[in-house]
């Protein structure tokens, strides 16, 4: 999955995709051990995918997140 195509999702979108991601994980690693993983890659692309989401996510939350008023004075900012 792509970063652009995870963007287009809503934020409730992407918690349920990484809930499914996340559950895919446990079976592959399960399978993993039980010599059942026909391509191993498979777990590193899902591990992946799990990163690019939760960093979309939290870009989000900080977007979303009111930052410091611009009024106040920056803490060992120049004094006049």
């Amino acid at each position: 999955m792509r970063a652009s195509e995870v963007r287009e999702l809503s934020l409730d979108e992407m918690r349920v995709r990484l809930n499914d991601l996340k559950e895919e994980m446990r079976g592959l690693r399960f399978g993993h051990v039980m010599q059942q993983v026909s391509n191993p890659l498979e777990i590193r692309a899902v591990r992946r995918d799990i990163a690019r989401i939760e960093t979309i996510i939290a870009e989000d939350t900080r977007k979303a997140a009111p930052g410091p008023a611009e009024t106040e004075p920056v803490a060992g900012g120049e004094e006049a």
